[in-house]
């Protein structure tokens, strides 16, 4: 897709049901590069920043369950719909909505590029 659309094509759902979670690298305009991470739970796709705000560990290596990631570092359990941090062990992280459409997983990110 163009760098002027918000709809970023990622990968396939097959791929990333394999896979659990998988993280790609994007460019903010404003705070650079970082990584925005899919996961599928079982039967949703959801987009989190890849980083958990305490000690900025990689969400997409932490065990996934139902509606929910939980931090490979100390544990702390975010919410895949919202980026909320469930346990209140840290601040919350960014969500970020996703499509899946004709078997191909998108990520949304309004103004960034990837990187």
């Amino acid at each position: 897709m163009s760098t002027t659309t918000s709809m970023f094509d990622v990968c396939s759902l097959e791929e990333l049901k394999a896979a659990g979670a998988k993280a790609f690298d994007f460019r903010h305009p404003e705070f650079g590069l970082h990584e925005i991470a899919v996961f599928w739970d079982g039967s949703t796709v959801y987009g989190l920043e890849n980083l958990c705000p305490h000690l900025f560990a990689s969400l997409a290596n932490g065990p996934i369950e139902r509606g929910r990631v939980t931090c490979p570092s100390h544990g702390a359990i975010f919410d895949l719909a919202t980026g909320a941090c469930l346990d209140r062990f840290t601040i919350d992280t960014q969500a970020y909505q996703t499509k899946v459409e004709n078997g191909r997983v998108y990520i949304i990110a309004p103004g960034e590029t990837r990187a």
